[in-house]
Parts: structure tokens; C-alpha cells; sequence
């Protein structure tokens, strides 16, 4: 489109059908289409998140969270440690699901477990296994990154909600 074309015609400022079919062929190639898309983070935080989202799958479609796991480290080009750090966190996760999800509803005791948001009760989740099996990693780190995700993922009030949960379970 011409700078005259955009200023005078009707419709200006919209782009041209071959700046939208480039924009779609990139959305549906999975390349950003703008440098404020959102992406997930780097290092350990994409791997938690991932296991977030691996959690996520498995209580929406019963399938078990470690082949979602593998399936979505390799869509995102997860390293060898990335996915061994993520591994872990979901092999903690899955066989302790019952009773991390009764710590989460003891301290979140307005919002039985089934009420709470299955994105908040996933990063929960994996916050909970994360202090269990890494005790080296502060807890305010642990806390930081389950706030910081929930927010990737979850509604405005997520982080805060989680935030709080994790707070009176440490108490």
C-alpha cells in the first residue's frame, strides 16, 4: 500500500490483504507475529512452565503429564537438563496429586480444590513438589516463580491468590 493510498483511501492504516496472509502464514507456522507477543520465559522458568501446562493437559484430558511433557519440550526445543529438571518436578507431581491438592485446599480454605482454578492448582502443584525435591532452591525463589507463572498463565489475580496459598502453607 502507498503512503498516498493509506492517508486517502477508506479503511486507511488497515493492512493489505498480503501483509494479513503474511501474518497468518506466520501465526500458523508458530513464528511470533510481533515482537509483543508473549513467549514463553528461559532457563528453569520455562521448564516449570511447561510442567504447568503438561499438568494443565493432563486434568482437562486424563493423559498422562509426562508424555505431555515430552511432547511440548520438544515443541519448545527444551535442553537436556531443562527437561530433566522438568521431569523430575512432574514424577514428584503425578503420584502426590491427592495430597498436594488437600495441603492446597487446608490453606485455601474458601475455595475447595475442585473450585480453584485448574491453572492456579497446577502452578500450586508444582510449587509444592518443587520445595520437596529441591530443598537447595529458596523458598522465595520457588515462590517468585510460581507467582511469576500464574500470571503467565493464569487470570489478573492469579499471583496474588497464589502468592497468598503458598504464603500460609509455609507459615
Amino acid at each position: 500500500m502507498t503512503p498516498a493510498a493509506a492517508t486517502s483511501a477508506p479503511g486507511a492504516g488497515v493492512p493489505d490483504s498480503d501483509d494479513l496472509n503474511d501474518r497468518l502464514t506466520d501465526m500458523v507456522e508458530g513464528e511470533p507475529v510481533s515482537e509483543s507477543s508473549p513467549s514463553l520465559p528461559a532457563g528453569r522458568r520455562r521448564a516449570r512452565a511447561l510442567v504447568v501446562q503438561a499438568l494443565y493437559e493432563t486434568d482437562l484430558n486424563g493423559r498422562p503429564a509426562l508424555a505431555a511433557l515430552r511432547r511440548l519440550a520438544r515443541e519448545q526445543g527444551l535442553n537436556k537438563n531443562q527437561l530433566e529438571f522438568a521431569s523430575s518436578l512432574v514424577e514428584r507431581v503425578e503420584p502426590d496429586r491427592l495430597h498436594l491438592d488437600r495441603q492446597i485446599s487446608e490453606r485455601a480454605d474458601e475455595f475447595p480444590t475442585g473450585q480453584i482454578a485448574t491453572v492456579d492448582r497446577c502452578v500450586l502443584r508444582v510449587a509444592l513438589a518443587e520445595l520437596k525435591a529441591y530443598p537447595d532452591v529458596p523458598v522465595a525463589v520457588v515462590i517468585n516463580e510460581a507467582v511469576e507463572i500464574a500470571g503467565l498463565f493464569g487470570s489478573e489475580s492469579s499471583g496474588k491468590f497464589v502468592n497468598g496459598v503458598l504464603g500460609a502453607l509455609l507459615r
